[in-house]
C-alpha cells in the first residue's frame, strides 16, 4: 500500500537534488598521478600534476613496441570524509581498440575521452605504433556529470596487451563544488 508512494517520494528526492546539483560546477585536484609501464613496452613514461588548481594532467610514453590489443580495466573508488578506505564506486574492462576507433558521441564515456585525447597525438585506431605518445593538459572537471557529490576520488586504470599488465595509471584527488 504505502510501496508505490514511497517510490513517489523517493523519485521526487533524487529530482529535487539533481536540480540543485545542476546548478554547481565542480572543481577536481589531483594529489598524486602515478604511472608504471613495462619495461619492455617503453622507454620511459612521465605522468605529471599541472595548473595552478592543480587540476591538470600530462603524460609522455616513449613507445618501444608496437601494441595491437589494448585491453582496459578501470576502477573508481570514493571515500567521504571522515572515512579512512576508499570503497569501489565503480569498474569495468573494455577493449581498448574498439573504444578509440568506434566511439560514439554524446556518451560519458566519450566525453571523458575526449577530454583525455584533446590535446594529444593519441592514435584513433589499433594497431599503436611504436612512437612518442602524449596528452597535455587534461582536464575532466567539464566531463564530469553535474550529479558528482563532493568526494575523495582514486582512478586506477590497468592496460594489458595479449594479458600481460603493460601499464597501470593511479590517481587520488579531490571533488569539490565551486
Amino acid at each position: 500500500m504505502f510501496g508505490p508512494l514511497l517510490n513517489y517520494l523517493c523519485i521526487f528526492w533524487l529530482f529535487c537534488n539533481l536540480i540543485g546539483y545542476s546548478e554547481s560546477k565542480r572543481h577536481l585536484s589531483w594529489d598524486s598521478f602515478d604511472c608504471h609501464i613495462g619495461q619492455q613496452y617503453a622507454d620511459g613514461i612521465k605522468c605529471r600534476v599541472s595548473g595552478a588548481r592543480r587540476s591538470l594532467l600530462n603524460v609522455d610514453v616513449n613507445l618501444k613496441s608496437e601494441l595491437d590489443a589494448i585491453k582496459t580495466y578501470v576502477k573508481i573508488s570514493t571515500r567521504f570524509k571522515p572515512a579512512i578506505t576508499y570503497r569501489k564506486f565503480f569498474d569495468i574492462t573494455f577493449d581498448g581498440c574498439r573504444v578509440i576507433s568506434d566511439m560514439t558521441q554524446g556518451t560519458l564515456v566519450s566525453n571523458m575521452f575526449n577530454a583525455v585525447v584533446k590535446s594529444s597525438n593519441q592514435p584513433r585506431k589499433c594497431p599503436i605504433k611504436q612512437s612518442l605518445i602524449y596528452y597535455r593538459n587534461i582536464s575532466i572537471e567539464d566531463a564530469l556529470p553535474v550529479f558528482v557529490p563532493s568526494t575523495d576520488l582514486l582512478v586506477q586504470v590497468d592496460f594489458f596487451s595479449r594479458r600481460s599488465l603493460y601499464l597501470n595509471v593511479s590517481l587520488r584527488g579531490t571533488i569539490t563544488e565551486k
